[in-house]
């Protein structure tokens, strides 16, 4: 029945989206010329405020710039869902942004969805290790990397400072500021457990942290070759997760993001952990909020990871017409200049891809600093399915009610053997 429902919604959603596009200007891709504009698509997939605002200030502005192209973004429900959707129906947006390296991108540039990039002058402003990131199978890049994200434990600067707090580095460290907090009255961690895949960003976040072959294991047992039942380091994983429960709100399972961060930028918690695909949001509600962000501490700071991988991506459709092609490389080119990438960055929060763009938030130098250290780990789906993923996102979210460790790591087993095998 849910499978059912789940289809009609992924319907209703395409059908909204293609009312909110261009109409097609070929079979393969949405544009559409009046005149003498050419109207282009540009389907992207963050539904957050600070990237919706970034790239309008920079679509505003290129589409000033060249009269004969109009740029038209797109922003929907559940954009994965319809992305893919739209795809299957050889509906594909000109221009939209992906995740390249998901396995799921794999299967669209190995389907031949996605257009080859390699040869592109814009290419040379990104920096290497990002768009080393996002090479394909056959060695090409068919993405522009554009954001780098991460999921981190925000904190309220001046919050800290008032209790004489500084910047935890181990779990020991980090525990002990929770303590302290609590001690004052104060609630130490706003968490949001309403939406499966926001609870998903934390489990990821959480096994990058405390569980540091966790991912891999993840994939060993979807090959039949591993069980996460009794693995010391999900036990350990799910026991620092219990123990942070306990300086959460308690009613962290029934709210959503929104009211989360509400929460915590008027000051409720201390601390949230959410993604940097948040911080323009926090900042927008709370301008004047003083906010910092460093990275979920393991029992050392020298086996401190966080999770971070290739946020915003844009692509083109390798089913657009030669002159959509065009229109959208010259777009993809004007998204590259650093001065425009800097506008974005600045909307964003997120660090950028792209070579001389500056971060000047001191706020977030220990996330920076331990992405430039290659104390990172990709998002799951680099090498798990997204099935797979989804699954574990809603038997973790069990575990928020019940907090037991024994109970989770055997259902995420079950889980783990029954989609695996569908």
């Amino acid at each position: 029945m849910k499978k059912k429902l789940a289809l009609v919604l992924c319907a209703m959603l395409t059908v909204t989206s293609l009312a909110a596009c261009s109409k097609k200007g070929t079979g393969d891709s949405t544009s559409e010329t009046k005149g003498d504009v050419l109207t282009i698509e540009f389907f992207q997939q963050k539904g957050e405020e600070g990237p919706q605002k970034g790239y309008k200030t920079i679509i505003d502005k290129f589409n000033a710039e060249n009269p004969d192209i109009k740029i038209e973004m797109n922003t929907v429900p559940d954009p994965g869902t319809v992305l893919t959707s739209r795809i299957s129906s050889g509906d594909i947006p000109v221009i939209f942004s992906d995740y390249p390296t998901q396995q799921q991108f794999k299967q669209k540039v190995a389907n031949g969805y996605v257009q080859d990039l390699s040869g592109q002058e814009f290419l040379k402003n990104v920096n290497e290790s990002s768009l080393d990131m996002t090479k394909q199978d056959d060695g090409g890049y068919y993405a522009l990397p554009y954001s780098r994200n991460y999921i981190g434990v925000y904190y309220n600067m001046d919050m800290f400072d008032v209790n004489g707090l500084t910047v935890p580095t181990t779990w020991e460290e980090f525990v002990n500021v929770c303590e302290t907090l609590k001690a004052a009255g104060i609630t130490p961690m706003g968490l949001h457990g309403k939406d499966p895949g926001r609870v998903g960003h934390m489990f990821q976040c959480a096994t990058v942290a405390w569980a540091p072959n966790g991912i891999e294991t993840i994939a060993k047992a979807t090959a039949g070759e591993a069980k996460l039942e009794g693995d010391p380091e999900f036990t350990n994983e799910f026991n620092k997760m219990a123990t942070l429960f306990t300086y959460a709100n308690e009613d962290a399972l029934a709210l959503s993001d929104t009211a989360c961060y509400e929460n915590f930028v008027n000051g409720q918690y201390a601390m949230c952990i959410t993604g940097s695909y948040a911080r323009g949001t926090l900042l927008s509600s709370n301008p004047d909020m003083k906010l910092g962000v460093f990275p979920l501490p393991n029992d050392t700071k020298e086996t401190t990871r966080t999770l971070s991988g290739i946020d915003a991506a844009i692509c083109v459709s390798a089913k657009a017409s030669d002159e959509e092609k065009a229109a959208a490389y010259k777009f993809l080119a004007y998204l590259a200049e650093t001065e425009n990438a800097q506008t974005f960055c600045d909307n964003d929060g997120a660090p950028s891809c792209i070579n001389g763009v500056v971060n000047d938030d001191k706020g977030i130098a220990p996330m920076v600093e331990l992405i430039n250290n290659g104390q990172t780990h990709d998002w799951m789906a680099s090498t798990v399915s997204n099935n797979v993923i989804s699954d574990l996102y809603n038997v973790v979210q069990g575990f928020w009610a019940d907090k037991n460790v024994e109970a989770v790591l055997k259902n995420m087993d079950e889980s783990i053997a029954v989609t695996s095998a569908e």
